[in-house]
């Protein structure tokens, strides 16, 4: 079995719970909750491994409810990181900003599809969301040693049905390049990282926002409109 199988991102639905510690304040914006859109069908067998998905992408695929979101934003507007630390003063100051450039659907016509990858109903279409984050450095002297680790799975496309997609692990031809790592990587202070992530969307479904979830702080959305 190919590893990217218990990494296909598959519908599950964005809980209360991603939003963080109870003392975050009041300034976050609130987006009414929608019904569980959790699903069985056109789906890989398994959910993204607690090995490589953040903690409060997992969490927020346990239940159901109403959604905070630190911020709501058109593509190739930035999330400032500051915003974090006024949300909620518990977070300690980050400088950078991550930014949704693109979201491109059907990309890689000639690669091998997920439906024939992984024997599974229904059918898949690859699409990339292109995005760039930035760290300014921290809140503290912390020399050498000032960076954040990054990955592609705090991402996830929401879809028509209120589902969710998790990034799809494996290159494959035809991908857009350069990809942004799936593995965690170092971003240290004054440096920037711009990449495409791969997800399987089923065919027939809209993808109406982009989420970054983060394990200690609100959700970010970003949309087309």
């Amino acid at each position: 079995m190919r590893k990217g199988l218990v990494l296909l991102g598959v519908v599950v639905a964005l809980s209360v719970s991603a939003c963080g510690s109870s003392n975050q304040e009041a300034d976050g914006e609130e987006i009414a909750g929608t019904p569980s859109a959790t699903s069985e069908a056109a789906a890989s067998p398994s959910v993204t491994s607690e090995a490589t998905a953040s903690p409060s992408v997992l969490e927020a695929r346990e239940s159901v409810g109403s959604v905070r979101l630190a911020d709501e934003l058109k593509f190739g507007q930035s999330y400032d990181f500051k915003r974090d630390s006024e949300i909620d003063r518990t977070v300690s100051e980050q400088r950078g900003n991550v930014t949704v450039l693109e979201y491109r659907p059907n990309v890689a016509p000639a690669a091998e599809r997920a439906q024939d990858l992984y024997d599974l109903d229904g059918s898949f279409s690859w699409s990339s969301l292109k995005v760039r984050i930035c760290h300014d450095g921290s809140d503290v002297d912390a020399g050498d040693d000032d960076f954040v680790s990054i990955s592609a799975w705090p991402w996830a496309l929401e879809l028509s049905d209120d589902s969710l997609v998790s990034p799809f692990e494996e290159d494959l031809i035809g991908f857009p390049k350069p990809l942004y790592p799936t593995d965690d990587e170092d971003l240290y202070a004054g440096a920037c990282r711009t990449g495409h992530i791969v997800f399987a969307v089923p065919d027939g479904q809209r993808v109406t926002r982009v989420l970054y979830i983060r394990q200690s702080s609100l959700p970010v959305a970003w949309a087309d409109q």
